[in-house]
């Protein structure tokens, strides 16, 4: 591997590290290397000490509780040493990691088994959580002792489609339980690095961050800013074109432990499998697994956000901001000639880095309190921007006054419909009633969760009274005879759908971070 230098390039937001760089070696002087590293300790029952506990009276609930303090002083132990990483990365911007493999032991890991959700999908071994769970303590073992020899290789990611909306799909790679688990190691460890460098117009997939606190800034911003243009940014296939020598040279900056390196770059080369057929992956970061969200967020933390602060706005003119969700992102503009340049700035900045923006989704808005006067000055209609699916628009409050007004965009609106017709007419006669209908109630929550925002109510009415009718209908093509008439149905099991509730207020000017 060529030399690593020290820090970022601060002014630029690029590494300042050349492509020309060469595989990782795996001779045998770094396989010694890395073994040192991996030195870990193995800490699990054996059946001698299960023995013990027994002649010594110790009941099976007792030993039961001990196991659990364990685990919880494992975590404990394991979160004090994040913090402690976390501290020097904010207390020294330019010191990079030499020594973090060994962070991935067994109580680590153990305690990332637990952090996994139970009910996702499994990977192409078939092996759900809760049967890797059976023998954890195993399995852990087998895995840190693979990983110790340098052995270990992610399987292949297994490929699903999901709809996206307007006859589209998205591809999701489904990574196994145990590539979960390294997976979740390795993003706690990039978390703690990362986190005191990001930026603060970064919202996504970080902690005590979402996208309704994203949503709550751009209302601040085009609020009690001068915003007079609003650039909305569609990457094409973002996640499908990540280039992985500069992805490698961005995790450079901070990390220079090369065994810690190799274990991401074989989990980005790992490959996808698509019926029955194996594909290389030679660039992206498939979505669908728990590293690729922040290893996406490494990225455009240098190809994006720094570049934007410490380069792109020296050169516009006006005040500008950047507020980004993952890579969904919009800028706002005090000048839209700013806005303008500052399209044609990213496209030349996205070609150097292997990306690309959609012309179609891209554009310049011209938005904001001004625009808004203007336009009923002399009777036009608004316009309108969409961004994390809501369309935002300019509106009048009770006072005569502006502001932003947000709803559910048409696209997202026909597209949970279409989701929720179809999940409807799938179930209706595989469980009974009484056990969909509760699954419903839980579906529609969570809509009314997300999109329950100040000014979306009329949104969630319709969509109330859509998901009513969907229900009506499924309820009574069950079979050939009717189940119910329309007023048995509103006066039973239409009373029991959760009405609509606005659950993100952000009709305030207190700040939203």
């Amino acid at each position: 591997m060529s030399e690593i230098t020290k820090g970022t390039d601060m002014n630029s937001g690029e590494p300042k590290h050349s492509l020309e760089k060469e595989k990782v070696s795996t001779s045998d002087k770094k396989r010694e290397e890395a073994e040192d590293v991996l030195a870990v300790g193995l800490i699990h029952s054996t059946e001698e000490e299960q023995e013990t506990a027994w002649r010594e009276g110790i009941s099976s609930q007792a030993k039961c509780f001990e196991e659990t303090s364990a685990i919880m002083k494992d975590g404990a132990r394991m979160e004090t040493k994040l913090k402690h990483i976390t501290k020097r990365a904010k207390d020294e911007p330019k010191y990079r990691y030499t020594r973090l493999m060994h962070l991935l032991n067994e109580e680590h890991l153990e305690q990332c088994y637990w952090m996994l959700k139970k009910d996702k999908a499994s990977g192409i071994d078939g092996v759900t959580v809760e049967e890797y769970g059976v023998n954890l303590k195993e399995n852990l073992k087998d895995l840190i002792g693979r990983m110790k020899a340098l052995h270990y290789y992610p399987q292949a990611v297994r490929r699903v489609y999901i709809p996206k909306g307007e006859g589209k799909v998205r591809r999701l790679g489904i990574p196994s339980v145990e590539d979960k688990i390294v997976q979740m190691g390795i993003k706690r460890i990039l978390e703690a690095i990362y986190e005191a460098d990001f930026s603060d117009s970064s919202y996504g997939f970080r902690p005590k961050r979402s996208c309704h606190i994203a949503l709550d800034e751009l209302d601040k911003t085009i609020m009690t800013r001068p915003i007079n243009a609003v650039a909305e940014i569609d990457i094409e296939k973002f996640f499908d074109t990540v280039d992985h020598k500069w992805l490698m040279e961005c995790l450079k900056q901070r990390i220079s432990d090369t065994s810690f390196l190799r274990l991401i770059v074989r989990f980005l080369k790992a490959g996808v499998i698509e019926e029955g057929k194996y594909e290389a992956t030679n660039k992206g970061t498939p979505q669908g697994g728990v590293l690729s969200p922040m290893l996406a967020n490494i990225y455009l933390h240098y190809i994006l956000d720094l570049w934007f602060e410490k380069v792109a706005k020296k050169e516009l003119a006006g005040y500008s901001k950047l507020i980004r969700y993952a890579d969904d992102f919009v800028v706002c503009f005090e000048e839209r000639e700013s806005a303008i340049k500052f399209i044609e700035m990213l496209k030349i900045r996205f070609a150097k880095f292997g990306l690309r923006m959609s012309e179609g989704k891209s554009r310049v808005v011209d938005f904001g309190r001004k625009v808004w006067e203007d336009n009923n000055q002399r009777g036009r209609k608004g316009t309108t921007f969409d961004f994390l699916g809501f369309t935002h628009f300019g509106e009048e409050t009770r006072r005569g006054k502006y502001k932003v007004g947000r709803k559910t965009s048409r696209k997202k609106f026909i597209q949970k419909m279409q989701e929720m017709s179809e999940w409807m007419k799938s179930i209706r006669n595989l469980v009974k009633l009484k056990e969909w209908w509760k699954i419903l109630q839980i579906k529609m929550t969570g809509h009314y969760r997300y999109f329950g925002m100040s000014g979306n109510k009329r949104m969630l009415y319709i969509y109330y009274q859509e998901v009513s009718r969907l229900a009506y209908k499924w309820i009574n093509r069950r079979s050939q005879k009717k189940s119910c008439t329309h007023a048995q149905y509103c006066e039973g099991l239409k009373r029991k759908l959760p009405m609509p509730k606005i659950y993100h207020n952000i009709y305030t000017l207190k700040p939203s971070v």
